[in-house]
């Protein structure tokens, strides 16, 4: 098994723009772990997404102009169970033009990136890796 970086957890509608992000993560050195590209054709695509759960690192959670959708809604509930007990970061991230939303509950609790802002590829590449970038700006959390 690959080990991942960051599982990009998004709703289908927002493909287009989670394929660019996952592309400028590579750029970055960050190895996004996305569906398309690591579903084996022919398997069981709940089984995939299962194994990644148990092992990778940090998961980001993209709130498009949609809002959350049914999977993503089911894949950032085993993320937040899981890395509750690893300790590894869930990620709220904001697409460019979505509006602040709803969050669940525990997803609330957690610091925000908005990619809407000059610094947000810095900020979430930040929460991936726990490095911080020399970068300016207050953080942001949802309250």
């Amino acid at each position: 098994m690959t080990d991942f970086d960051v599982f990009l957890c998004h709703n289908t509608v927002d493909k287009p723009a989670i394929r660019q992000m996952a592309q400028r993560l590579r750029e970055h050195g960050i190895l996004p772990w996305l569906d398309e590209a690591e579903l084996i054709p022919g398997r069981p695509w709940q089984e995939g997404l299962e194994r990644q759960i148990g092992h990778i690192r940090a998961a980001a959670v993209f709130v498009g102009p949609s809002g959350f959708g049914p999977w993503q809604n089911q894949e950032m509930r085993a993320f937040l169970s899981e890395f509750i007990d690893r300790q590894c970061p869930v990620i709220p991230v904001l697409l460019p033009e979505a509006a602040v939303p709803e969050l669940p509950v525990f997803l609330r609790r957690m610091t925000w990136v908005d990619l809407g802002k000059a610094d947000g590829i810095e900020r979430l590449i930040w929460g991936i890796t726990g490095r911080k970038p020399a970068m300016s700006g207050p953080g942001q959390a949802f309250e």
